[in-house]
């Protein structure tokens, strides 16, 4: 019995030292990125108002992906992008046939988002646009179907100004090294990794590319941090609230992220 204990205990200790020199090696050296999100990009856990001071609070990371160029503005995410048979050959996935569509696993590639910049701004401008033209139609023909119309898209105009996530996705790629290159001078540019799994649609006969997850979902506050934030409960996906707090955080050369500063933007 005592043998198989210490061997219990060798493991159990072989598995913290291996953790734990990820830990440090990810955070030796420089950053590779550097960014304050919001209580817009990392959400609130439903448990939070309920736990102790002296608990860790886990954020979840709030990305999305655009609006097409040529589409309507649409305020949910569908976290999949429109791509090629040979983009996809590129980023390493070999079985693409509509026939094998099921069977293809996810593959961890990497992801560049861009935060608060260019591609926010195009979200506000055809939440806009499609506002105004609802407004438009309403004031043509007043009725209960164009004033509802009206509402809703007020409505999300706000939230795209003032609770939408502004952490959206620009581009996948099988290595690190092309998109840190490529966005080397935008220091907006986040560069993380994510399980991607590729698509065909047989009727419209295009591929895409599902955006399953990112690697790493969660972002942990230290305790150090945590009671700034133990007070506060999770909003509900309708309020229009401005952000509550503000993460300051550091992603190293394991591209995963640790949390440096937590302050409250409002009392």
């Amino acid at each position: 019995m005592k043998k198989y204990l210490l061997i219990g205990l060798f493991i159990l200790i072989g598995t913290n030292i291996v953790v734990l020199s990820g830990v440090a090696f990810n955070r030796m050296g420089t950053a590779t990125s550097h960014l304050m999100l919001t209580e817009r990009e990392l959400t609130l856990p439903y448990n939070t108002g309920a736990q102790k001071e002296n608990s860790g609070i886990s954020l979840a990371i709030n990305w999305r992906t655009p609006t097409g160029a040529d589409e309507r503005y649409y305020p949910y995410s569908s976290k999949d992008i429109k791509i090629t048979k040979d983009e996809l050959f590129i980023l390493g996935f070999e079985q693409v046939e509509a026939k094998d569509n099921y069977w293809i696993e996810s593959k961890e590639i990497f992801w560049a988002l861009e935060f608060n910049g260019a591609l926010h701004k195009a979200e506000i401008e055809k939440a806009i646009v499609r506002y105004q033209s609802a407004l438009a139609i309403f004031q043509e023909k007043p009725n209960d179907t164009n004033s509802r119309k009206k509402t809703e898209y007020k409505e999300s105009l706000v939230k795209e100004k003032t609770t939408n996530s502004r952490l959206i996705f620009v581009e996948a790629s099988a290595h690190y090294e092309s998109l840190a290159a490529k966005f080397s001078e935008q220091q907006n540019i986040l560069i993380v990794k994510g399980l991607a799994k590729p698509y065909y649609n047989r009727h419209d006969k295009v591929y895409s590319l599902k955006l399953r997850q990112l690697s790493v979902q969660n972002i942990m506050i230290p305790l150090e941090y945590a009671q700034v934030l133990s007070t506060l409960k999770r909003l509900d996906r309708r309020d229009s609230t401005l952000p509550r707090y503000a993460v300051d955080i550091l992603w190293g050369s394991r591209l995963e992220p640790w949390v440096v500063g937590v302050k409250r933007l409002t009392d």
